[in-house]
């Protein structure tokens, strides 16, 4: 199987990774902050090392500003609706995924705030400035496009917004583990949601929110955090007010692996690899009669979308599904961009790189494409 899928999940994973959670359910095994007891106490000693170690990837200064979820929708939606008021305006960019759009529709429509949306398009800032409006009090921005692989001009727009007091909050699924985090960014968000199981190499069930602080922040789910059992409500502190009930700790702890994995390699060098085989299937397959590629072609990124001008992106991934070859087909959980491009509804053919893939993969591609073209 060549797996070209990596931006909905990296596989195979690092053994590393794999390690980390063997270990994890062989030898530790007790639930972390749920006890006195020696497993509980390493369980809770791992828990806290990720934290430690996500905050040092990240450039941010206190481990328990990393709130750990089971993956970057629900970490999206937890910045989300513990910061927003009634009344409240959110400025979204056209690159988001349904992980954004969902929520924020569902804001609208219950009456609590509502949304607009600007273009990632030409001069994004002054598109960013068309949107805004005297209620706008969140932005959210996704900096590269899981569809295209476009970038935002993401430092501009986090300037751009704590000038204006927005309270910004960063889709990083497709940002956080390809290059170092841009630390100028990261100082600046007051929320980052990320996915442990795409770039930062961590197993499904993985994630987390960087919070800045929980100030004027209401509760999300409230249960046992393994402290102040005696409040009836979830303590006032970051990171226990936004984790109620048990944390998976192997998932923790294949996530800090996975980023022990990038670290230990450079994950500039990794990202410019991706980059490199993205130029490079890019530069193919216009070579092949019917193909349309999308997005910017000078776009720094791990992802490109394209599709065959006779079949549907459905019809291309299936084919190529049969001969060992992954990739995905459809809008990618992101609509938004899909009108854009003049894609909606079938979307594209979308491939992806991650770690451990060759430009053999691409040439195979290509060569499956160019042998189906005859079908």
């Amino acid at each position: 199987m060549i797996y070209l899928d990596n931006a909905a999940t990296t596989f195979p994973k690092p053994a590393e990774v794999k390690r980390a959670v063997a270990d994890c359910i062989e030898k530790i095994g007790g639930n972390p902050g749920r006890g006195a007891h020696a497993l509980s106490l390493v369980a809770a000693e791992t828990v806290y090392d990720a934290r430690c170690e996500i905050a040092d990837f990240l450039g941010v200064p206190d481990p328990s500003s990393i709130v750990f979820t089971p993956n970057a929708t629900y970490a999206l939606n937890l910045a989300l609706y513990t910061r927003v008021e009634r009344g409240d305006h959110i400025l979204i960019s056209d690159q988001e995924h349904n992980a954004v759009l969902r929520p924020v529709a569902r804001l609208q429509k219950d009456g609590i705030a509502d949304y607009s949306v600007f273009s990632g398009q030409g001069d994004v800032l002054a598109n960013l400035k068309k949107g805004e409006t005297k209620e706008t009090a969140i932005l959210i921005c996704n900096p590269i496009s899981n569809v295209t692989g476009d970038r935002l001009p993401v430092r501009e727009i986090a300037a751009y917004s704590k000038a204006r007091g927005f309270y910004l909050i960063i889709d990083g699924s497709q940002w956080i583990g390809h290059g170092t985090p841009d630390r100028t960014v990261t100082h600046l968000a007051d929320a980052i949601a990320v996915p442990g199981h795409k770039a930062l190499y961590g197993i499904q069930g993985s994630g987390f929110l960087y919070l800045k602080n929980a100030t004027n922040c209401n509760p999300f789910i409230c249960g046992g955090s393994g402290s102040e059992s005696a409040n009836p409500e979830m303590p006032p502190y970051l990171p226990d007010r936004y984790e109620a009930g048990t944390l998976s700790t192997p998932a923790i702890a294949s996530l800090a692996a996975g980023i022990r994995f990038l670290r230990a390699r450079d994950p500039d060098l990794i990202a410019e690899r991706e980059r490199l085989l993205v130029r490079y299937a890019r530069e193919k397959l216009s070579d092949i009669p019917g193909i349309i590629l999308y997005g910017n072609e000078n776009a720094a990124s791990s992802v490109l979308s394209f599709r065959e001008s006779l079949r549907s992106p459905e019809e291309t991934a299936r084919r190529l599904d049969k001969i060992g070859i992954a990739v995905r087909a459809g809008l990618h959980c992101a609509p938004l961009i899909h009108r854009r491009l003049g894609t909606f509804p079938e979307g594209t053919v979308r491939i992806s790189f991650g770690a451990f893939n060759t430009a053999n993969d691409v040439d195979k591609l290509v060569s499956s494409l160019r042998e189906m073209k005859q079908y």
